[in-house]
């Protein structure tokens, strides 16, 4: 992709630096939407990646959700490997779970030693400010063991990004 194009991306989901855990919650229910609507080009642009152990692509999160969190394989491979590739990621917005899955994302504020950025492998580690655990994510109308994991880090002075790690069975 585009380096220019890619910024300009990323900025659309820039927030303010002292942006609330309902600025943040909306930004990831704007993410579960397109999920939903299995548009992974447009939810895989909207954050920048940072996981060590895997280049993430569209195709990839589109993989993590209907083998339920096993990346990788195709939805041939995964019917005869797991017996089911039909999961598919719920919409939050008319989901009866809505309150308890938006509950239970888990956003710490916290910064990284430059030891724990590079024994976890996190570029820019000193501009992480915090995590997020997206856990209880929806597959197939119900609540899942499937989270979400994100960084949060510094832009610039005034705003803050969310960084895809990546998309797992807890």
């Amino acid at each position: 992709m585009c380096e220019k194009f890619e910024k300009v991306l990323m900025e659309m989901n820039l927030l303010p630096k002292n942006a609330v855990r309902e600025d943040i919650l909306n930004v990831l229910t704007d993410w579960t939407e397109l999920l939903a609507q299995e548009k992974y080009d447009e939810a895989f642009a909207m954050f920048p990646c940072d996981c060590p152990d895997l280049e993430w692509t569209p195709w990839l999160l589109e993989s993590a959700i209907y083998t339920y969190g096993c990346p990788g394989y195709t939805r041939k491979e995964a019917q005869e490997e797991f017996g089911s590739a039909d999961y598919k990621a719920t919409s939050l917005l008319n989901s009866p779970y809505k309150d308890e899955v938006l509950e239970a994302i888990k956003i710490d504020y916290f910064t990284l030693t430059r030891e724990q950025g590079r024994m976890m492998m996190v570029k820019d580690y000193e501009r992480v400010i915090g995590d997020i655990h997206y856990d209880k994510f929806l597959l197939n109308g119900e609540i899942s063991d499937l989270t979400a994991r994100f960084w949060m880090k510094k832009w610039d002075n005034d705003k803050i990004v969310l960084v895809f790690q990546d998309l797992h069975v807890m």
